[in-house]
């Protein structure tokens, strides 16, 4: 008797080795996510933040990849949820940032221009106390919008372009604690990275992690039937 109940939890199908392979997979959806960044972190680390022109566009630019890869992570956090150990969550984060870019490729662009006109916003207007703290809450803004989009369109909405925005907003403002949820794990997972010893662990774990959680609440909470409400 418990030689057969240490082969359950011991085997190789057994509550160890499914508890190992779902972190494994957290940590390949959160790998996948800090690839598709890759071009932000080499700019930051080469170039950082200066009140140039190139490197002004080349900040924005970096961020290209941005919009799809969190498309692809809410995507592969949701199987995650749904498949945990058989979750292949590498396979559908890839997937799913593919056909982001090929359907959602104006999302993109749109990161783009937006950082790049809070940007010139900065640069032009100064970096005061005000400039800062409405270029942050217009940031905050344009990432509760985006990320609504992003999770209406895992949800199975149809919506595309300007009308999905629209509908996104709408859901937000509808379920406002739903969007202070997601700012907040985004920045408790963003601080994960910068502390000194996990930061490094953080990298790989915190964005899965956080879009698993923003899932869940999203479950529980429900933007679908705030969507549907606004009757998109």
């Amino acid at each position: 008797m418990t030689t057969s109940k240490i082969g359950r939890v011991l085997g190789y199908d057994g509550a160890v080795a499914t508890l190992l392979l779902t972190v494994f997979q957290y940590f390949l959806a959160s790998a996948s996510f800090v690839a598709c960044l890759m071009p932000a972190l080499v700019f930051q680390a080469l170039v950082g933040w200066q009140l140039t022109h190139l490197a002004l566009w080349l900040g924005a630019v970096s961020l290209l990849p941005l919009a799809p890869a969190l498309q692809a992570l809410v995507v592969a956090a949701d199987r995650l949820l749904t498949r945990g150990a058989s979750a292949q969550a590498w396979r559908v984060f890839w997937r799913s940032f593919a056909d982001a870019v090929r359907t959602r490729w104006a999302s993109a662009l749109a990161v783009v221009a937006g950082v790049l006109v809070l940007g010139y916003d900065v640069a032009l207007l100064g970096a005061d106390a005000g400039v800062l703290l409405v270029g942050a809450a217009l940031a905050a803004v344009a990432a509760v919008v985006l990320l609504s989009s992003i999770f209406l369109v895992a949800e199975g909405t149809e919506l595309r372009g300007v009308v999905l925005a629209v509908a996104a907003g709408r859901a937000a403002l509808l379920r406002p604690h739903l969007a202070l949820t997601w700012l907040l794990l985004a920045g408790i997972a963003v601080f994960a990275t910068t502390l000194p010893v996990v930061g490094a662990v953080a990298w790989f774990s915190a964005p899965s992690l956080a879009a698993a959680g923003a899932v869940i609440c999203n479950r529980t909470l429900g933007l679908a039937s705030a969507h549907e409400r606004v009757g998109a």
